[in-house]
């Protein structure tokens, strides 16, 4: 089971270093905004939503005979935690996808991040942002939650021909490339879209306070569950998701994996064969060092793929309203 984060063969070492530099200048300015912008209160549900977005990505469902896609979870992250931690948190968990489980390639990791957390969290936010506007009807929010996922989702899967194409391993042209990825993709995003929109649904009636100025624009406050009994809520689905419903989830190729691997597609392929000699070394690096690659022995994987991935993105959070609580009593007047 393979999830759709580009492998190091569909790369150049140029571009994948590229990406991989501009992937860490976007962390490094959402690390300094989440430090200033963030609120510590919501350091729980940051760790838990990780951990959930771990354990729902590991859900491939089909979307067409042969085809599987699964949830992504930026657009969702960004909605509830604000575009700079949302991309923390994906950048966490597809670094632990990439180390622990060989789920995506090692030198792919900035293409990867950039693709799944940049783009979906800040264009996804940002969309949602102007469609549901200052105090929109429940509706209009749904509507906007709905569309933004669509299009962060589909605008991620969009760049794999961008990069694949400037590597020089497209084997057709660039518009074709595009058409197919984004049409199989607009399946996927449609998939994600529900889930995103049932789980604010869901935060809305347990906790609306949960979703900050989403609560604000729904005009929701103070019903539903604690604060606790929401976090260990989602990750009871978080580890439930991970650790049994994985086993049920379709062995179908993703929809990246369906145009790119030779083996799966034969002569439709859209990409070359012949990767670049460094790429296929990591890759052969990468499959004799990962715990679990390919996320072996799935109950397991899953269960401490969501562990670990809550822990690190914890620990995240804790650092950073640790520093602010820092820079606060440093910025106060001395005398």
């Amino acid at each position: 089971m393979l999830a759709m984060h580009m492998a190091n063969e569909l790369l150049t070492p140029l571009v994948a270093l590229a990406f991989i530099i501009i992937a860490a200048a976007v962390l490094a300015y959402a690390s300094w905004r989440t430090g200033r912008t963030f609120d510590p209160a919501k350091v729980p549900l940051m760790g838990v939503m990780g951990a959930f977005v771990f354990a729902a990505q590991m859900i491939n469902f089909p979307i067409l005979p042969g085809t599987s896609g699964h949830f992504g979870g930026g657009v969702l992250l960004a909605i509830l935690l604000g575009p700079h931690a949302a991309t923390l948190v994906m950048a966490s968990i597809l670094i632990v996808q990439c180390l622990i489980f060989q789920d995506g390639g090692l030198l792919a990791l900035g293409t990867n991040i950039f693709n799944l957390g940049v783009l979906p969290c800040y264009l996804g936010y940002a969309l949602f942002t102007v469609m549901a506007g200052v105090k929109p009807g429940a509706g209009r929010l749904y509507l906007a939650v709905f569309v933004s996922t669509l299009i962060g989702m589909v605008s991620g899967a969009a760049m794999v021909p961008v990069e694949a194409t400037i590597s020089g391993i497209a084997a057709v042209p660039f518009g074709k490339f595009v058409a197919v990825m984004v049409g199989l993709h607009l399946l996927v995003a449609l998939g994600e879209a529900i889930i995103t929109f049932l789980v604010v649904g869901y935060l809305a009636k347990a906790r609306p306070e949960s979703l900050g100025s989403v609560a604000e624009r729904l005009g929701s406050a103070g019903a539903g569950l604690s604060n606790k009994a929401l976090i260990g809520s989602l990750l009871a689905v978080a580890l439930l998701l991970g650790g049994v419903v994985s086993n049920f989830a379709s062995e179908w190729v993703d929809a990246l994996e369906s145009v790119t691997s030779h083996e799966a597609a034969g002569d439709g392929v859209l990409v070359r064969a012949d990767a670049h000699p460094l790429m296929v070394k990591v890759s052969e690096w990468q499959a004799r060092t990962a715990p679990l690659p390919d996320y072996k022995w799935t109950s397991v994987s899953g269960t401490i793929g969501t562990v670990v991935t809550l822990l690190i993105v914890w620990a995240i959070g804790v650092s950073l309203r640790r520093n602010r609580k820092k820079a606060a009593v440093n910025s106060r007047p001395r005398g």
